[in-house]
């Protein structure tokens, strides 16, 4: 066993004999706060109780009975376990181990827990079953689970504190709120979301035998008159399925919701339009307005309550899914209609992509004449283009862009041709299940397939088990030992055009499986775990004191001076203040909140859910890229760097001024080496005769082209430059022991031929150090001639590359009015200059073409680097920034609390550190800490064993981690450390107070009493013109609610209260109500006091 899992299994590692792992299984009949545990487990697992008067009774009746079944029980007596055969000789104060009851609390989870909603205290139910634990599936959603065979970890908690923090904090109707982005935890869901979707549509309508049936499961609504009393068409009166969804909502209840039209008014539902993400997560939907206006408890009595209607009702109407459902139309000549459009559609994809193609870079080259002929391909045809889309990743991703558009417009072809009745559609629909692509892939076409992997063979143009062959014996009889090939990485790409139901040939099959191979589970499944990990290990100590600050375990740190929600949501800020305001859990700073706990687990959730998206070779990686953001970039001294450079906004008076203007900074910028511009290399031997210098008689020849030089805007004199200045640097910068040369234009090269009109040839001498000394022939082509090819002939040696791409969520400038987005450069410097400031160094290049870019917004991507050049506080909100984005990219919000402590967090220190042991160790050290204990916990035990105790460092034990595994108290939460501050104020002996006196002296309107005197003194003190607010406000609309004409004076309704004079007494001051409807009225606040008296 390694040391860091001899750390984890037996001193990190916590195992009891009051756990258990079961499987889990649904059952909608439990209300969503229970879990059904089997009867034998329950009886099995023992909870402690505490023998006293209260429970006396009740205690003693099962001791009795487990004395009867197995003939003696255990009990611990002042800290012993005694065993008793008798039940006589229990006594007050003893301990009890009782088995498993109905309402005892457990805490359950499913791992991995990776947000704060992963533990949840549940009631117990105990059931005649004996295989399984159950739970309502509408609390399925935060232990992220269904029941495919999925386990639940289950713990009894054994003492009263443990008991009640669990009811406390951890209950379910304390967790309604999603502490990662605010919103609601949990909503309708599979059956009961499709029947919520059916019922509301406009053609669904109840007899009063139905009525009755359902009416069973509202108890607390009287059922309302029938929508339609008398038709031609109806015997009976009907109820519509709206006035069915109404009974659900509490009588009081005030919603609106504008995408879809819903408005509903005193619990009853007016209008409402197709659409189901009112009643889901989206922002402001019907669960946020029940959690604002009902306790928690209503709020999951509504949701169980709705469960059982719909789900009665759903099974009265009926829905199933057959494979009629798969065939989508109606009929066999919709079917066909279908597949010809299909058909089509595909042809004129294909057409568009390889009109994309030819505007990759590479692709023109091909088409030019300048790449070399390769082996079996002559000429252009459409064999060479799938070729091209194999093994060139530009290519490819022109490809995959055309495609998305075709993919949609399939999409849409399902809506078109499917029925009405469709099951699949109405599931997808209503967002309980079903997914759009599955479907199309099955009825329709399954389209592109890439692989995300290379590979070491490629597809044919068409998917066919003859193309196939032809291919193989093309690849036997091309080259015998097969060397072209074989070499060679291949981006696999083909399109399937057959659908499943239709059956797919042997070759599509195969392609399919292995482009989806890796789609299924991603070869970074580890990724999320070890994000995880490292995020609790620096932020799990993170937790809110009393003074507000934010303060780290070691070493009382402080990371945050105020932990502010005032920060912002990145959801709906204004619903999640609110419920913040009613005691929620949601983090507001509370002394004690293990504030870092809960954004480390935010974090991690989006990490897991990122690991559903694929990571592909020509597509950014969102779990890779929150990697990357979080790393904080390397800090090593020679790796490279990447900048991105914007365009100034004067550019966008002309036309495709942004596109020429990338251009040209591309061809000022981008190193341009020697070896990209060669065609031929040769070195013959040609003695030369001279008698000022000495001179070798091995001769290098390098063969340009002169369209090449053309089209890279290059002469022969500055090749010629470049070269000697690139010796004369070798041996000065990188201490490279190079021979003088001299380069010259070749006239009378014998090599070159016939090809003088196309090519020219440069000839490079070697200067001998003295005529006694001679330079080796392999010295020439292992040293000297290498580095000639590497000299930097154009551009910038520190300028690796400059890409021209284009994004839509970079802020537009107003200059791109019919933009969605804007070109940007990425530029990639290289390291390796022993220059620390890259940005700084870029800045010096582009002085020429400075007043090209925009740099206001230009910057470096690393963040150490854009700290060396703006400063550790534009660095943390370019951090912040890069971290919303890769959240973003997950499809998860998270709260902008969580990322601030992030980002403060990583840069306690003065500058970001990477989530490692380094960036740890950094960490540890600013505040002056040693933790040996846990630095060996989170790597290399063994290491930081050896070295804490050579040093004779000690360990106070002060982190969370440290107090668990050394059986103390973390503190954190309940265990947090408070101060108790001494007021230096003397302390007086209260004088006697006569009860009698005090008690006839209570008056239960004196708070009202004393916010009156507000609004009179605001009345007399304040300014002429002057408008009440905040506190004012509210107390004079409560004087006004007292008012004998309170309904005349308000009207159509009070917009703002100004101070003013009469209109009749010019010197008498009153208040000035301005109703909506721009009228003003006095009012007396003299009567509204009487009118409260």
């Amino acid at each position: 066993m390694s040391g860091l899992r001899y750390m984890k299994n037996v001193l990190l590692g916590k195992r009891n004999d009051h756990c258990f792992r079961m499987v889990l299984t649904g059952n909608p009949n439990l209300t969503l706060s229970e879990i059904g545990i089997p009867c034998p487990v329950a009886e099995r697992l023992q909870i402690a109780e505490q023998l006293n008067k209260w429970n006396e009774e009740r205690l003693k009746a099962c001791c009795n009975l487990r004395i009867l079944e197995k003939g003696e029980i255990c009990i611990r007596r002042e800290g012993t376990l005694v065993r008793i055969h008798h039940n006589e000789k229990i006594r007050l104060g003893d301990i009890i181990y009782r088995p498993l009851n109905n309402g005892d609390i457990v805490l359950i989870n499913r791992p991995p827990s990776i947000h704060q909603h992963s533990f949840i205290a549940l009631s117990v139910k105990v059931l005649p079953v004996s295989s399984s634990v159950s739970i309502n599936p509408l609390i399925c959603s935060p232990f992220r689970g269904d029941f495919d065979g999925d386990c639940l970890h289950g713990y009894v908690p054994q003492s009263i504190n443990t008991r009640v923090e669990l009811s406390e904090l951890v209950s379910l109707n304390k967790q309604l709120i999603n502490g990662q982005n605010g919103r609601n935890l949990l909503s309708l869901s599979h059956d009961s979301l499709s029947a919520a979707y059916l019922v509301n549509g406009d053609r669904v309508l109840l007899n009063l035998y139905e009525m009755q049936q359902l009416e069973m499961f509202c108890p607390n609504r009287s059922p309302s008159p029938p929508a339609i009393i008398k038709a031609p068409l109806l015997s009976n009166p009907v109820w519509t399925g709206k006035q069915l969804f109404s009974m659900l909502f509490p009588p009081e209840l005030d919603y609106g919701f504008a995408p879809s039209d819903v408005v509903i008014r005193n619990g009853e539902l007016i209008t409402s339009s197709e659409g189901s993400s009112w009643f889901r997560d989206a922002d402001g939907n019907l669960f946020e307005s029940l959690i604002k206006n009902c306790r928690g408890k209503k709020v999951l009595d509504f949701l169980h309550g709705a469960q059982e209607v719909l789900c009665e009702w759903l099974s009265m109407r009926g829905m199933s899914v057959s494979l009629l459902d798969l065939y989508l139309t109606s009929d066999s000549n919709s079917r066909k209609n279908m597949i010809d459009e299909i058909f089509y559609g595909l042809q004129e994809t294909e057409l568009i992509c390889n009109f994309k193609q030819l505007m990759v870079d590479s692709y023109c080259d091909f088409l030019a004449g300048n790449n070399e002929e390769i082996d079996g391909f002559v000429g252009f045809d459409f064999e060479r283009m799938c070729y091209e889309k194999q093994i060139s990743a530009p290519v490819n991703q022109a490809s995959v862009d055309s495609f998305k558009q075709f993919f949609r417009d399939i999409q849409n072809l399902s809506y078109k041709y499917a029925n009405k009745d469709n099951s699949l559609l109405t599931m997808f629909k209503a967002g309980s299940k079903g997914n759009l692509l599955k479907l199309v892939q099955h009825s329709m076409c399954p389209g592109l397939q890439r692989s995300l992997v290379p590979l070491s063979f490629r597809f044919p143009p068409k998917l066919s088990c003859s193309e196939w062959n032809d291919l193989k014996s093309q690849g036997l009889t091309q080259n015998g030992d097969d060397t072209v090939e074989s070499a060679m990485n291949f981006i696999p790409y083909a399109v399937v055009e057959s659908s499943f139901m239709t059956g797919l040939n042997p070759l599509e099959c195969f392609v399919h499986s292995v482009t989806s191979r890796d789609s299924s589970f991603s070869d970074h499944a580890d990724l999320p775990g070890t994000l995880s990990r490292r995020l609790m290990f620096f932020l799990r100590d993170l937790c809110a004191s009393y003074d507000g600050t934010v303060r780290n375990a070691y070493g009382d740190q402080v990371v945050q001076f105020s932990y502010s929600s005032d920060k912002g949501t990145s959801t709906a800020t204004s619903f999640a203040n609110e419920i913040r305001s009613q005691g929620s859990i949601l983090p507001d700073g509370t002394g004690g909140q293990p504030v870092g706990s809960l954004s480390a687990c935010a974090i991690s959730e989006a990490a897991y859910s990122a690991l559903d998206q694929p990571i592909s070779l020509i597509e950014t990686s969102p779990l890779l890229n929150l990697k990357r953001v979080l790393e904080c970039g390397s800090r090593r001294r020679n790796s490279d760097q990447i900048m991105t450079l914007f365009f100034s906004d004067k550019l966008g008076k002309g036309r495709h001024c942004f596109e020429y203007a990338a251009l040209e900074i591309k061809n000022y910028l981008e190193r341009l080496i020697f070896s990209d511009i060669v065609s031929t290399v040769l070195i013959t031997y040609s003695p030369q005769k001279s008698t000022e210098n000495c001179f070798n008689p091995w001769v290098c020849h390098f063969h340009v082209c002169k369209d090449t030089m053309k089209r890279r805007r290059l002469s022969v004199h500055s090749i010629i430059g470049s070269l000697q200045m690139h010796c004369a640097n070798a041996k000065k910068l990188w201490k490279i022991n190079l021979p003088d040369i001299q380069a010259n234009l070749s006239l009378e090269c014998i090599s070159m031929g016939s090809c003088w009109d196309d090519r020219f040839c440069i000839t490079v001498t070697i200067v001998e150090p003295s005529k006694k000394s001679h330079i080796e022939l392999d010295v020439i082509q292992a040293i000297v001639l290498p580095s000639l090819l590497e000299a930097v002939v154009k551009g910038f040696p520190e300028i690796k590359k400059v890409q021209i791409l284009w994004n839509d969520r970079f802020k537009v400038s107003k200059s791109h009015k019919t933009s969605p987005g804007e070109l940007y450069l990425r530029v990639a410097v290289t390291g390796g200059f022993s220059k620390t400031n890259l940005w700084g160094m870029l800045m010096n290049d582009c002085l020429p073409i400075m007043d090209l870019i925009d740099w206001t917004r230009s910057h470096p991507d690393d963040i150490n680097q854009f700290c060396l050049a703006y400063g550790i506080d534009s660095g943390s909100k370019f951090f912040l920034n890069n971290l919303k984005s890769a959240i973003s990219d997950t499809g998860k919000t998270i709260l902008n609390v969580h990322l601030h402590l992030v980002a403060d967090c990583l840069s306690v220190t003065g500058e970001f550190v990477g989530l490692n042991s380094k960036g740890l160790r950094l960490r540890q050290e600013h505040a002056f800490v040693t933790s040996p204990f846990m630095q060996a916990c989170f790597s290399n035990p063994s290491a930081s064993f050896v070295k804490a105790a050579k040093k004779g460092v000690s360990d106070d034990l002060q982190g969370t981690i440290d107090a668990l595994s050394w059986g103390r108290v973390p503190r954190i939460g309940t265990g947090a450390q408070f101060d108790i501050l001494y007021s230096m104020k003397d302390e007086r002996i209260t004088e006697p107070v006569d009860v009698y006196k005090l008690l006839g002296n209570i008056d239960g309107s004196q708070k009202q009493d004393v916010e009156f005197e507000v609004p009179k003194a605001c009345n007399f003190k304040s300014p002429i013109g002057h408008r009440l607010s905040g506190a004012d406000w509210n107390s004079a609309m409560m004087a006004l609610y007292f008012h004998p004409r309170r309904d005349e004076k308000v009207g159509s309704g009070a917009q703002e209260i100004k101070v003013g004079y009469h209109p009749e007494h010019k010197n008498s001051r009153c208040f000035l109500l301005a109703r909506t409807d721009g009228t003003i009225v006095d009012f007396s606040y003299h009567k509204c006091i009487i009118g409260a008296l």
